[in-house]
C-alpha cells in the first residue's frame, strides 16, 4: 500500500525548482508579523495556479489565507508560516555575520522554508485526491507566528475546528518528530502616565512614568522566586520618556511577555504581573493601563498522528548531501554560540532507551545531522521552553508537526546563521523532505480510518480537564509597528 503511495510524491520532485524559488522569494521579502503582503501574494498565486480555490484576509486577519482542494470528509489541514523577525537582516550563504540590509527583517526561523514546505505537501495531496480519493485538504496560510500568535486569532474566529486533523512541521538542525508541548504566554503593554515637571527647579511636582515602570519591574523580578520553575516572564521597555533627564517622565511603557505550562497557570501569572503594576503605579502616583497584545496556549500532543509522521519519515529516507555540503556545514557549526551544543545533549537526555542514548551519542559529531532521531512511544510529555501558536491549532483538533535539518548542527533558532542558511541547498532538501513526510503521513491515515478516529479519541481524552483561553473579541492582531 505504501510503495503505492509514495507515487504521489513524485510530483514535489518534478516541481522542485518552483517550490524552491518560491522559497528564496518569500526570504527575499521577510516581512513581519500581519504585514506579510508580498508573501502572502506569492504563496496565494503560486496555489491558484495550481488549481486550489483561494480565500485571502480569513479568520478576522488580513494577511491569512486559505487554499482548499478537494470536497467532503475527511478535512486534512496544512499549517504554512512565513512571517519574519525584525532587525534579522543577514548576507545569504555567509559563515560571517555580515548585514543585507542594516536594520531591516530576516528569516530567523525560517518560516519562509516552513511556508514552501506545506505548499509541497498540499501539491502531492491534490494529486492523491485527483486520483480518486476522497476528501478536502485545506493549506491555511498563518501569519503572525512570531510575537503575533496568527494561528490563535485565526482560531478565536472559527478555524481548523471542521478538520479531522492537521499537521505541520518546522524548520531544524534535526529531523525528529515533534513529541512534546509548549509555554502557553499572554503578551501584555503596559503603559504608564505620570505629570512632568522640571526635575530640579521643582521635583516635588512630578510624578515619574518610569519611576513606576522601573519599580514594576524590580516587583516582578522579585515574583520569580514565586512562580513555576517552568514559567518565563521578559519585558522590552519600549518608551522611557523621552531623552531630557532634567524633566520628570510623564510617560513610560513596556511590553511583557508571560509564559507557563498551561494557558490557564499563564493567565494567572499574568493577572499576578497586573497587580504588580497597580501596586508600582500606587506608589508613584501614577496610572497604569495594561493592553493585551496577543496570547497563545500550550501544544496538545498526539502519539497516533505522531507514529505516523514517524513512519512516513523513515520509508522516505533522509535527503542525500553533497561533499561540498558537509564541509559548508561544518563551516557554520564553527560559528555556533557556546553552549550551543547543551541542546542536544538534551535530547539525548530526554530519550529512555539505552539503545537510542547510544544512537544519538554515536551520530552527535555528524557534520549534518543526516539521521531521524528515533522515536520512543514510551517518551513522557515535556513542556519546552519556548512558545508556538501551532498550540491553539491543537486545541481545535489533533495536530502534530515534525522537524527537518534546514541547519547546520547547533544552529540556534533566531541567530544570523539560521537567515544565512535560508536558501541554501540543504534548506531546499530539507523542506522537500518534510513536505514528503507530510503528505504521506496524511495518506497513511486516510487509508486507515480507524487511525483517524484514534487520533481524535486521543484528542478528546487530551484535552479533559484542561481550560482553553481565547483571545478576547475586541483585541484584534497589530503589526509590529503598531505596538508601543
Amino acid at each position: 500500500m505504501d510503495s503505492d503511495l509514495m507515487r504521489y510524491l513524485e510530483v514535489i520532485d518534478a516541481k522542485s525548482d518552483a517550490i524552491n524559488q518560491l522559497s528564496d522569494e518569500i526570504w527575499a521579502y521577510a516581512e513581519t508579523a500581519f504585514s506579510e503582503t508580498r508573501s502572502v501574494e506569492a504563496l496565494t498565486a503560486f496555489l491558484a495556479k495550481e488549481g486550489f480555490t483561494v480565500k485571502k484576509g480569513v479568520y478576522g486577519v488580513e494577511t491569512a489565507f486559505t487554499a482548499e482542494y478537494g470536497s467532503g470528509s475527511p478535512r486534512i489541514g496544512f499549517l504554512g508560516e512565513f512571517d519574519a523577525l525584525s532587525g534579522m537582516s543577514q548576507v545569504a550563504e555567509s559563515v560571517e555575520k555580515i548585514d543585507d540590509v542594516p536594520g531591516e527583517s530576516g528569516h530567523g526561523c525560517g518560516h519562509n522554508l516552513l511556508g514552501a514546505g506545506s505548499v509541497a505537501a498540499v501539491l502531492a495531496m491534490k494529486q492523491y485526491l485527483d486520483d480518486g480519493h476522497k476528501g478536502t485538504v485545506v493549506y491555511y496560510g498563518c501569519p503572525g507566528e512570531e510575537g503575533g500568535s496568527g494561528k490563535a486569532f485565526m482560531a478565536r474566529d472559527g478555524a481548523f475546528q471542521d478538520l479531522d486533523f492537521a499537521m505541520t512541521w518546522h524548520p531544524g538542525a534535526v529531523n525528529e518528530v515533534y513529541k512534546d508541548s509548549s509555554l502557553a504566554n499572554f503578551q501584555v503593554l503596559y503603559s504608564f502616565t505620570g505629570r512632568s515637571a522640571h526635575a530640579a527647579g521643582c521635583p516635588e511636582m512630578g510624578r515619574s512614568a518610569l519611576d513606576a515602570l522601573e519599580l514594576m519591574n524590580v516587583g516582578t523580578n522579585f515574583l520569580r522566586e514565586h512562580m513555576l520553575d517552568q514559567a518565563r516572564i521578559h519585558y522590552a521597555i519600549t518608551n522611557t520618556g523621552g531623552f531630557s533627564p532634567n524633566v520628570v517622565q510623564s510617560q513610560a511603557k513596556a511590553i511583557y511577555l508571560i509564559r507557563a505550562p498551561k494557558v490557564k497557570l499563564a493567565y494567572e501569572l499574568y493577572q499576578r504581573v497586573n497587580k504588580i503594576a497597580e501596586g508600582a503605579a500606587l506608589m508613584t502616583e501614577t496610572t497604569v493601563e495594561s493592553q493585551l497584545i496577543k496570547s497563545c496556549a500550550n501544544v496538545i500532543p498526539n502519539r497516533v498522528l505522531e507514529k505516523v509522521l514517524y513512519e512516513a519519515m523513515n520509508e522516505i529516507g533522509i535527503p542525500e548531501y553533497t561533499k561540498e555540503e558537509y564541509v559548508k556545514a561544518a563551516a557554520y557549526t564553527k560559528t555556533a554560540p557556546e553552549g550551543a551544543e547543551q541542546k542536544f545533549n538534551e535530547l539525548i537526555d530526554d530519550h529512555l532507551l539505552p539503545e537510542n542514548k547510544a544512537f544519538l551519542k554515536a551520530n552527535r559529531s555528524n557534520r549534518i545531522a543526516d539521521f531521524i532521531v528515533p522515536y520512543e512511544d514510551i517518551h513522557l510529555v515535556k513542556t519546552g521552553a519556548g512558545s508556538t501558536d501551532v498550540a491553539d491549532t491543537s486545541w481545535m483538533c489533533p495536530t502534530s508537526q515534525i522537524h527537518t535539518v534546514t541547519w547546520a548542527p547547533y544552529t540556534p533558532a533566531h541567530s544570523w546563521q539560521a537567515v544565512s542558511q535560508g536558501k541554501s541547498s540543504v534548506a531546499h532538501k530539507g523542506l522537500l523532505y518534510a513536505g514528503k513526510a507530510l503528505a504521506l503521513a496524511a495518506m497513511k491515515m486516510l487509508e486507515q480510518p480507524e487511525k483517524i478516529a484514534a487520533a481524535r479519541a486521543e484528542w478528546k481524552e487530551e484535552l479533559e480537564g484542561q481550560t482553553y483561553i481565547p483571545i478576547p473579541a475586541g483585541i484584534k492582531p497589530r503589526p509590529i509597528s503598531d505596538i508601543g
